[in-house]
């Protein structure tokens, strides 16, 4: 029982310390979900002057021989020319590039006709009011324009003029390429866009712009949040693991405990069954056992050997059964022939335990309790250290017992007289060591 209590402290323990980890862990998780938002949640602007190896933005005609031309049939007296220009967002960074919008200043006069693949926020200044809408230039219909527009045949023509601005708006549908954006080992996230202007010259600058967006990093992302990703799992494991542990030990505890209790219940019965014909001796048994364990504890014995003192005593007058009433329970002095007839209890009892396989003490606690250090006790006449050591114990704690209560031919002794008692024997009728341990203990007996 004793290595048992030592477990399940070494778990307490255990637990107390995964606990307070834990929380620490967890703690400087919080925070670090923490940090991670704020970085998530921090708008991010890029212009042409901004230098990032993480995430740049690039607007330039596409160049092709196909992506410019001229048109002559918006104005009479005007040609214009048209061309694609291409914006290019790349994400280089380990993060996801989202919520990123791409803000065009226009600087000289034109015309937008068409953006892909998402949609585009005009907003025009026109008499210093202004009109602004969100038109997906792919596919609208021409009645719910509201901002100033023309057709030129089947194309449709939004004027802007220095001061006005575009906003391009990506598409985000399930299938679309430009948000969110990731990169890979191989490959950076990159979303093309693209634009058809016109114009009078056919060249429109377009180096005047600002994209906003976000970075969202995994809270699980980078050496620490890989840290955290293995960590937290892993001692929710050991967590679970030591759970099941103490469980199990608890549940086995608790058998033990109830094994023991039946245990002691069993060996308290049989101590009154040794007690029940001994009219003089009530409780003997029970209080010779408590007085034999303390002086084991005195003696520095582990908490194992006490409790096989404690029970060997409660079964030392076990076999005062073979014993008749008529002696037991004489209230004068025993004599000769009473004396010979209650020796029998010694081997009766030792005779009646010899088959206690679960504590191999328990006959000798009944041969040898009346047996004399010097060797003229009964019923073998060992002597010194012949006799067992818990024999021994269990004959002082006996003595006391008797001389401790009152009988009916003699009063109790006071504790000056059985402190004499014990010193005028030590040596001849009890080991004198444990008569030594026994004498600095009487007082908190007495008690």
């Amino acid at each position: 029982m004793g290595s048992l209590q030592n477990i399940i402290i070494l778990i307490k323990k255990t637990f107390i310390f995964l606990g307070v980890a834990f929380a620490i862990i967890i703690i400087s998780f919080v925070f670090h979900v923490i940090e991670v938002n704020k970085f998530n949640q921090l708008e991010r602007y890029y212009t042409a002057d901004t230098v990032s190896m993480d995430v740049t933005a690039d607007i330039h005609p596409r160049g092709m021989l196909t992506d410019s031309w001229e048109k002559n049939d918006a104005f009479d007296d005007m040609v214009i020319n048209g061309k694609i220009y291409e914006a290019v967002i790349t994400n280089n960074s380990k993060c996801l590039l989202s919520d990123w919008q791409l803000r065009i200043n226009i600087k000289e006069s034109c015309w937008i006709n068409n953006a892909w693949n998402g949609s585009v926020e005009i907003h025009q200044f026109v008499d210093n009011e202004e009109k602004s809408q969100i038109i997906n230039l792919r596919d609208y219909n021409i009645e719910d324009i509201t901002v100033d527009y023309q057709m030129a045949g089947q194309d449709l023509l939004i004027p802007l003029n220095s001061g006005d601005y575009i906003i391009y708006l990506p598409y985000e549908g399930a299938d679309s390429g430009e948000v969110p954006l990731k990169s890979t080992k191989e490959f950076s996230g990159a979303a093309y866009t693209g634009l058809i202007l016109y114009s009078i010259t056919g060249d429109n600058d377009l180096s005047d712009y600002v994209m906003t967006y976000h970075l969202n990093k995994s809270y699980f992302a980078g050496a620490l949040g890989i840290f955290f990703l293995i960590i937290i799992p892993a001692w929710i494991l050991i967590m679970l693991v030591f759970a099941v542990i103490a469980w199990i030990i608890i549940r086995f505890e608790s058998n033990m405990r109830y094994q023991s209790q039946v245990i002691d219940d069993m060996f308290s019965i049989c101590s009154k069954l040794a007690d029940e014909k001994d009219y003089y001796h009530k409780n003997h048994s029970k209080r010779v056992a408590d007085y034999s364990k303390k002086i084991a504890e005195a003696m520095g014995m582990d908490k194992q050997d006490c409790n096989i003192v404690y029970y060997g005593a409660l079964l030392h007058n076990i076999g005062n059964y073979a014993v008749p009433e008529r002696v037991l329970g004489k209230a004068s002095k025993l004599t000769e022939d009473d004396e010979k007839i209650i020796q029998v209890h010694t081997m009766k009892g030792a005779k009646l335990l010899e088959d206690v396989k679960s504590m191999p003490q328990a006959p000798a606690c009944c041969m040898y309790h009346h047996e004399k250090y010097d060797g003229t006790g009964y019923p073998t006449g060992k002597k010194g250290e012949e006799i067992p050591l818990i024999a021994r114990i269990i004959t002082v704690a006996d003595a006391y017992d008797d001389i401790s209560h009152d009988r009916e031919y003699r009063k109790k002794y006071t504790l000056d007289e059985m402190i004499a008692f014990f010193k005028d024997r030590s040596g001849t009728w009890y080991d004198p060591f444990i008569v030594d341990v026994f004498l600095k203990i009487i007082d908190s007996i007495e008690e």
